[in-house]
């Protein structure tokens, strides 16, 4: 089991997106020490934000019902996803070879990349709040639109 837990890894785009935030976050000083621990924190919320997209899409394209998650299934989907990142990433140190694996990436590369994950990143969002932000910006209540 110790075997097979050293040897999963995320997808390599994920690993990518790793290394470029990890980049961006070693330039300031305060985080340079733990510029690691924080984009695995940012990473996570996109994993966390799998179940919100999920339903978001499933109720655009013809589900009858938008699901409303309780406060417990909220904290487990938050729990799962740090356990997922903490298993891709922290476990045996895995993210200094993420690194490794891109540190060919020049310096105009990385800054493009920052810019996909920033994209990345505020998609997620946008696509898992879709219901509120339709409530908010523009009064659609999606729920009682059955």
């Amino acid at each position: 089991m110790k075997q097979w837990l050293a040897n999963i890894k995320p997808p390599k785009f994920i690993r990518y997106l790793f290394f470029i935030g990890y980049c961006w976050y070693r330039s300031f000083k305060s985080e340079r020490s733990e510029a690691h621990m924080t984009i695995v924190i940012l990473l996570s919320l996109h994993l966390f934000l799998l179940p919100f997209i999920i339903n978001s899409i499933q109720f655009m394209f013809g589900s009858k019902d938008l699901i409303v998650f309780s406060k417990i299934e909220i904290l487990l989907f938050a729990l799962l996803a740090g356990i997922i990142q903490y298993y891709f990433f922290i476990y045996q140190r895995k993210w200094e070879s993420y690194i490794k694996e891109f540190e060919h990436v020049n310096k105009m590369q990385k800054r493009l990349g920052l810019i996909y994950l920033f994209i990345y990143l505020f998609t997620c969002i946008v696509l898992a709040l879709f219901p509120v932000l339709l409530d908010m910006l523009f009064g659609i209540d999606l729920r009682h639109q059955l």
